[in-house]
């Protein structure tokens, strides 16, 4: 290697190159920790998603009765994650921020199903599910496509101080 090589481009055993290295090595080291730490984070939370009804499933066939389940609260919940679902799918967030609910609503499902058959409401289950399928599939047409979600300009709002006077209505002739 040539000396010019070595001060031109750092390269040798000065104090700078020295910190440059050591600083490049630490900046690796934390990426590396924060990209394992997330994916721990990221798979926790969805195998701890994929056991969360599980007791209550498993408690609800063991007794053979849907007894102590509110089914208003059930599809209520259910509801929520539908829309949960629904929202981060149409403005295009990563798979892995809404991942959890798909697993929640299959849960969900199941539980539903468990509580109409031990309340012998069978027949009433196809009225929930063909509602819950609709409502995923159905787009209606007034709403915008994904694609000119982001471009959307919003107007921005007059901002007031708090000891302002409410402003004055415009008279049109």
């Amino acid at each position: 290697m040539s000396a010019w090589a070595v001060r031109s481009h750092g390269w040798g055993r000065g104090r700078c190159a020295g910190r440059r290295k050591a600083s490049a090595l630490a900046t690796l080291c934390l990426l590396a920790m924060e990209a394992a730490l997330l994916w721990f984070c990221n798979w926790s939370t969805l195998t701890v998603c994929a056991a969360l009804k599980l007791p209550q499933i498993h408690a609800q066939l063991a007794a053979r009765s849907a007894r102590g389940v509110s089914l208003s609260s059930l599809l209520l919940e259910l509801a929520g994650f539908l829309v949960c679902l629904r929202y981060q799918y149409y403005y295009g967030s990563p798979v892995l921020t809404y991942l959890e609910y798909p697993i929640l609503i299959v849960q969900d499902v199941v539980l539903l199903l468990c509580v109409f058959h031990f309340n012998g409401d069978m027949k009433q289950a196809a009225p929930y599910l063909a509602v819950t399928c609709a409502r995923w599939s159905v787009r209606p047409a007034s709403w915008p496509s994904s694609s000119t979600c982001g471009r959307r300009r919003t107007r921005a709002l007059p901002v007031r101080s708090p000891g302002a006077s409410p402003p004055t209505p415009v008279q049109q002739e």
